[in-house]
C-alpha cells in the first residue's frame, strides 16, 4: 500500500499507489454501481425488515413462528448459490416466473441482466439478508415491556398506533445497527456480480463493483499496493459511515431512569 515496486526494486512511495487508484476510470463507474445498489438495497430492505417484523409481533402463535421460519430460509442460500438461483429466475426458459417474464418482455437471461444488475443484486441482498434481521427485531419487540404495550391500548390506541408511536420507537435503534453492518456488506460485494458475469458473459464488466476492482489489481496486475490502497479507502467509507449514524442516532446513548 505504501510501496512501489519498479525495475530498481520495492521503494517507499507512500502516496503513488493512492494516486493511481483515485484517478483510475474504473473507479467512478465501480463506485456509481455500488451507490446504486446499495440506495436500492438499504432502504427497501430496512422498510421490509420492520415492516414484516411489526406484523408478525401483533400476530402472534403459530402462524407467526412458521412465517418467521420462512422468512429465515432463503438467508441459507448465499454467495454464488444464491447469485446461480437468481440467474435461473430470471431465464425465462427455466423461470418458475416465466409468465411475468414474458410479460415485462424479457426473452432471456442476458437482457434480464443487462442494464438491470443493481436491481437484481438488490433482490438478491434482501433475499439473503432480509431474514435474520427480522428474527432480531421480531426478539427485540418480543421483549418489549408488556405493561407499555397493554397500556397504550387501554388509552385508546390502534394496532397501527400502538406498532408506529410505541413498539417502532422502543426498537428503532436496530435501525442504525442494520444500516451500519449492511451498509459494510453491501459495499463490499464480490461474489454475486462475478458469478452473473459468467453466466452472462459480456453483460457485466469484471470490475463492477469496488471489490472487484481491488481483486483485478491482485490478480490481473500483480499490484498488490494498489489493492491494498483501494481496500483501505473502502473500510475508511464504512467507518465514515458508521461514525455519522452512531452519532446522528446516539446509537450508545444510555438510557436512564429517574433515580
Amino acid at each position: 500500500m505504501f510501496t512501489d515496486d519498479t525495475d530498481a526494486g520495492t521503494t517507499f512511495a507512500p502516496l503513488t499507489n493512492w494516486g493511481e487508484v483515485l484517478t483510475d476510470y474504473r473507479l467512478a463507474d465501480s463506485a456509481r454501481n455500488v451507490a446504486t445498489y446499495v440506495a436500492l438495497w438499504l432502504p427497501s430492505m430496512l422498510v421490509l425488515i420492520f415492516a414484516i417484523a411489526l406484523v408478525l409481533h401483533a400476530r402472534p402463535g403459530r402462524f407467526a413462528a412458521a412465517m418467521r421460519l420462512v422468512y429465515y430460509v432463503p438467508g441459507a442460500i448465499t454467495g454464488s448459490a444464491a447469485a446461480l438461483l437468481w440467474l435461473f429466475m430470471v431465464s425465462p426458459q427455466v423461470s418458475p416466473f416465466s409468465p411475468l417474464l414474458d410479460l415485462l418482455g424479457v426473452e432471456n437471461a442476458t437482457e434480464a441482466v443487462s442494464g438491470n444488475t443493481p436491481l437484481i443484486l438488490a433482490l438478491m441482498g434482501i433475499a439473503i439478508h432480509a431474514g435474520g434481521w427480522i428474527l432480531i427485531v421480531y426478539a427485540a419487540l418480543a421483549a418489549l415491556p408488556r405493561d407499555v404495550l397493554e397500556a397504550a391500548v387501554i388509552d385508546g390506541a390502534s394496532s397501527w398506533q400502538v406498532a408506529m408511536r410505541v413498539k417502532f420507537p422502543m426498537v428503532s435503534r436496530y435501525a442504525a445497527l442494520i444500516l451500519i453492518a449492511t451498509f459494510a456488506a453491501g459495499t463490499q460485494v464480490f461474489v454475486e456480480p462475478t458469478v452473473l458475469a459468467t453466466g452472462v458473459p459480456g453483460q457485466i464488466s469484471s470490475t463492477w463493483s469496488i471489490n472487484q476492482l481491488a481483486y483485478y489489481y491482485a490478480t490481473q496486475q500483480g499490484d498488490f499496493g494498489k489493492a491494498a490502497a483501494l481496500s483501505l479507502a473502502l473500510l475508511l467509507v464504512g467507518l465514515v459511515v458508521a461514525l455519522f449514524v452512531i452519532y446522528r442516532t446516539k446509537f450508545y446513548r444510555i438510557d436512564r431512569g429517574l433515580s
